[in-house]
């Protein structure tokens, strides 16, 4: 049995599936551009609530428990209300967000300075890990860890030449 493959109706069909594919990528895109505008509207709306202090009318006590009540985590209403902030000081464009989205919109607010922005009190150097050999000087250093970053720190900037000889020691008596 011989099959003929008639080629215009496979061109058609193929034509046909991509036309649906352009417009099904055509949908995506406008639902994207319609959600970030949703999302616009939201910051605008949560900043007024917050700076005219209307959750009080519901009985609220504050703006955090206003927030919980709509099942919007804390971390995004505040990072929302950054955004909005921004937008005010003229930080931030709505066309900005529109093309780039929230997190890029975030990440660049967070390079900017700003006045009345608060920045994150979140220290950008990762702690440090190491282990002591004695249980007495890690209940020493543990209770007194602020002291013991001081301590670390004004030995590498005024004693250098100490820590280098405590260095050649150590690499002495491993090596």
């Amino acid at each position: 049995m011989l099959v003929k493959i008639n080629k215009r109706n496979l061109e058609e069909k193929d034509n046909e599936q991509l036309e649906y594919y352009e417009k099904l990528k055509n949908k995506l895109v406008n639902n994207f551009k319609k959600e970030i505008f949703h999302k616009i509207e939201v910051i605008k709306i949560l900043k007024e609530i917050k700076d005219n202090e209307y959750y009080k009318l519901d009985g609220y006590t504050s703006f955090n428990s206003f927030a919980k009540n709509y099942r919007i985590a804390r971390t995004q209403v505040y990072d929302y209300i950054r955004i909005a902030n921004a937008m005010e000081e003229g930080l931030l464009e709505e066309t900005y967000i529109i093309e780039n989205g929230l997190t890029m919109s975030l990440l660049s607010i967070r390079d900017k300075e700003s006045s009345s922005f608060k920045k994150s009190r979140q220290n950008p150097i990762k702690p440090l890990r190491f282990q002591l050999k004695s249980k007495e000087s890690y209940d020493f250093y543990k209770s007194n860890a602020k002291f013991t970053g001081f301590l670390l720190d004004e030995l590498f900037e005024s004693q250098r030449d100490l820590i280098n000889k405590f260095l050649r020691r150590y690499k002495q008596l491993k090596g």
